[in-house]
């Protein structure tokens, strides 16, 4: 549920298209509606409430090419619940923007929510437990959102349901999105039992690594993919520290041409992969098989994703040991051949060894995440902090909703 969200119904003496027009009594700032169209019975949600304030707003009909306006009617919305996490505001610089800033909590009960440019929570959806990691915006008005380990949902903003996915015995983690084709793609865990004895352990032993699966709207299982179908565990020499979680896949780029690009953290690798027969086309990273410039490397990388042509964006997290700060790399691969594009590194404060993210928005800002500092932040290009968020909880992405 969500307390930042009203309800109006009403009727009309004859079918026709409404909307609702609705504002802060005393400010100028006016919100719309979705429309209802062509319906006796108009039920419309406004959304992106504040809390603890009063609203005036307008019904607007037409028909006909004639147009109906209601007088003024007003509701108040309540406080949040105690449950939202608290946030602290440090926009010394002065910066706004327009849109809303979309966060999923790691706690118990999980609570997804949108944020404006002063820190105001203005829309929120939780659960009855917590949440698993992933979930992407996918249009201007719906997510989806991995609800437990083996259940997809597609939710819009107004809370309903468009698509529910149960995947069995594939567990999923770390990244649900989707393909050119809109398919639904997650990263999936798989296991092989080897002969780790000559390595120091067992005769039978699992090694546990990823795989990528791919859903149709109705929920078919349409492509799946193994790793321990491409890759040998035993030609790592390390395979006996990090058997259970070998590989440590966190993300999925979808390519112009609909393939994938896997993040494995374990490996300081990008992989991509052919979504029709498999196979890995390239290794991109430490030990890969492209030439990089030697400050390109990347560490313990999360949220691959692409921009436009052939370019994209990388959250490099760094290292404890090699590189104690985190940044945003920005990269073209046109026809195997890398040139990096853009570097924004972090200060030291802002280093997050783990989990994190950066989208681009507005052109030239970066929305930053980082989960280990606890902070949501934007930057310039140049990577000076604009605008920055600190929280009680931590957030493994941060996702930019771009205002209408």
């Amino acid at each position: 549920y969500n307390l930042l969200q009203k309800k109006i119904s009403f009727y009309t003496k004859s079918k026709s298209e409404s909307f609702i027009s609705y504002w802060v009594k005393g400010t100028e700032k006016i919100l719309y509606s979705k429309k209802s169209k062509n319906t006796l019975f108009h039920k419309i949600s406004v959304l992106f409430l504040l809390p603890e304030k009063e609203y005036q707003f307008l019904i607007h009909s037409s028909k006909n090419n004639t147009s109906f306006v209601s007088d003024t009617l007003s509701f108040v919305t309540p406080s949040v619940p105690e449950f939202i996490p608290e946030f602290t505001l440090d926009n010394a610089a002065n910066y706004s923007f327009d849109g809303l800033i979309f966060l999923r909590t790691q706690m118990n009960p999980g609570v997804q929510l949108l944020l404006d440019d002063k820190a105001n929570v203005v829309w929120y959806q939780n659960s009855d437990t917590s949440f698993s990691r992933p979930f992407d915006l996918v249009s201007e008005n719906s997510y989806l959102s991995l609800s437990r380990p083996n259940l997809i949902y597609e939710i819009n903003l107004d809370g309903d349901t468009l698509v529910q996915i149960h995947t069995d015995t594939n567990v999923l983690h770390h990244e649900v999105t989707k393909d050119k084709n809109n398919n639904i793609i997650a990263l999936s865990y798989k296991e092989k039992v080897l002969d780790l004895s000559s390595y120091g352990g067992l005769s039978y032993d699992t090694i546990k690594g990823d795989g990528i699966v791919v859903y149709d709207n109705l929920g078919n299982l349409v492509w799946e993919w193994n790793i321990f179908d491409h890759e040998d565990p035993l030609e790592y020499k390390n395979i006996i520290d990090i058997k259970s979680d070998w590989s440590h896949g966190n993300a999925i780029g979808i390519t112009p041409d609909n393939n994938y690009i896997i993040s494995f953290r374990s490996f300081d690798q990008l992989w991509k992969i052919n979504s029709n027969n498999g196979e890995i086309m390239w290794k991109l990273g430490l030990n890969g098989e492209i030439n990089m410039e030697p400050n390109a490397f990347f560490y313990q990388q999360h949220a691959i994703h692409h921009i436009k042509g052939d370019t994209f964006l990388l959250f490099d997290n760094g290292h404890k040991t090699y590189r104690m700060t985190s940044r945003a790399l920005f990269f073209s691969l046109n026809k195997n051949q890398f040139s990096t594009i853009k570097i924004v590194e972090l200060s030291k404060e802002l280093f997050s060894f783990k989990q994190g993210s950066v989208y681009l928005f507005d052109r030239n800002k970066l929305l930053f995440s980082s989960s280990v500092n606890n902070v949501i932040f934007i930057t310039d290009m140049e990577g000076n902090v604009l605008w920055k968020l600190k929280s009680d909880h931590a957030y493994y992405r941060a996702y930019y909703l771009q205002s209408k």
